[in-house]
């Protein structure tokens, strides 16, 4: 889990230039627009090869580095 986090917080400081601790709310930080966050959906999907469900799409699933590496661990299981 701490090498998803790692590989999602590099993400975060390359495209936008911005650091966050693993339990931050990315939503509130202000550093991810809508648009960013479709861009967001695309790189894990990418990166991790997740395919993601309607259902999936919901703030509780990514509202931290910690959380987002926690469902990405449940999807790939």
């Amino acid at each position: 889990m701490q090498q998803v986090i790692q590989t999602l917080s590099a993400y975060i400081k390359e495209q936008y230039n911005a650091e966050l601790d693993k339990q931050d709310n990315i939503f509130e930080s202000g550093i991810i627009d809508s648009l960013g966050f479709v861009n967001l959906i695309g790189f894990i999907s990418e990166t991790f090869g997740i395919e993601f469900e309607p259902d999936d799409l919901i703030e509780d699933n990514f509202y931290s580095l910690e959380r987002m590496a926690q469902f990405i661990g449940q999807k790939k299981e």
